[in-house]
């Protein structure tokens, strides 16, 4: 759902709170009663552990590994996933201590999707449990690397002995946490995150789902979405351009300003375009009443190429461009 009018700050943020939170409990949106869950295995034993999401059905279901790579219903594998009538489980044929480190399941329907972690502890032979505390280490240093709009890549600096530490992050508007687990030398790349999102990252050695410990803690913002941009009309050396904002951006407030920037260009040999070096920058406030801008003063029968781009604290998105014919005065 989009909002083309922008009403004053204070009120659109007492309303949205209010709508977002009546949308969610009446849209039938994935779910979960316990966003985290810690199981213990038996090394040498057989496993099943069950997702069950409430929500509107189908409800479409993927589990991921330590690693964060999907997990497929192939029996051959020691480890597999399984519809059932109810939701869908992750088997383990017969547990290892290399069994043990953070999972997560995903439930997934029309209306959205909504995920579970579940940090798995195996009790060895030898009576250890992996997982436990039974190393020491510190996060020394973290530092962010790179920001596009759906992911964050973070260079995280450890001392003393450790074999993997944990990421948990969320977004301004999310419920609930996710945690990740990371091996030692492992690239620390986040992905599938909401564009122009507000997160909040905290790493630590052991996993945040057993004990919280002193983490370093960051707040990134991501950078925006490719906007959705209409040309409402077209005549007499005037176009009106219209773009969309989401709800949720709207309420996230991360975007600092829209910028609209135009210029007359000329085709030759086919497809190739010049400009004529007269680009026109306009900066546009989110916070102004609405979404839309009407260009003045374009010349009689010639084109102009259209850019639109939003900026975060990460920087410019994903531009929009389009080409117009200018219409000649009736």
């Amino acid at each position: 759902m989009y909002i083309l009018q922008i009403f004053p700050r204070v009120i659109t943020k007492i309303f949205l709170a209010v709508l977002i939170s009546f949308v969610w409990a009446k849209t039938g949106h994935p779910n979960f009663d316990q966003p985290f869950e810690f199981v213990l295995l038996h090394e040498g034993s057989s496993a099943k552990i069950e997702c069950i999401a409430q929500g509107e059905l189908p409800l479409v279901y993927t589990w991921y590994n330590q690693i964060d790579n999907e997990i497929t219903s192939d029996a051959n594998n020691t480890v597999f996933s399984r519809r059932t009538e109810k939701g869908c489980s992750l088997i383990f044929d017969a547990v290892k201590s290399s069994h043990a480190g953070i999972y997560t399941c995903i439930a997934k329907n029309k209306h959205g999707s909504s995920s579970k972690t579940y940090d798995i502890a195996v009790n060895t032979t030898s009576g250890n449990e992996t997982g436990s505390i039974n190393e020491t280490g510190t996060i020394d240093n973290v530092e962010v690397l790179k920001v596009t709009d759906e992911s964050v890549e973070f260079s995280v600096k450890i001392s003393g002995e450790y074999d993997s530490f944990y990421a948990s992050y969320k977004d301004k508007l999310d419920k609930n946490e996710t945690v990740k687990e990371f091996k030692k030398g492992e690239r620390v790349l986040v992905t599938n995150l909401t564009a122009g999102g507000l997160y909040e990252f905290q790493f630590q050695i052991e996993s945040p789902l057993k004990i919280k410990l002193p983490s370093k803690s960051y707040n990134v913002t991501l950078l925006p979405r490719l906007p959705e941009v209409i040309f409402r009309s077209l005549s007499n050396g005037l176009v009106e351009i219209e773009w969309f904002q989401t709800f949720n951006e709207i309420f996230r407030g991360t975007i600092d300003y829209h910028e609209l920037s135009y210029d007359r260009v000329q085709q030759y040999r086919g497809t190739n375009w010049t400009r004529a070096d007269c680009e026109v920058n306009i900066k546009l406030s989110p916070r102004c009443l609405g979404s839309k801008y009407t260009i003045a003063g374009l010349s009689a029968g010639s084109y102009y190429e259209i850019r639109f781009r939003s900026h975060t604290a990460a920087g410019y998105g994903k531009e929009y461009i389009n080409k117009i014919y200018s219409v000649s005065k009736q």
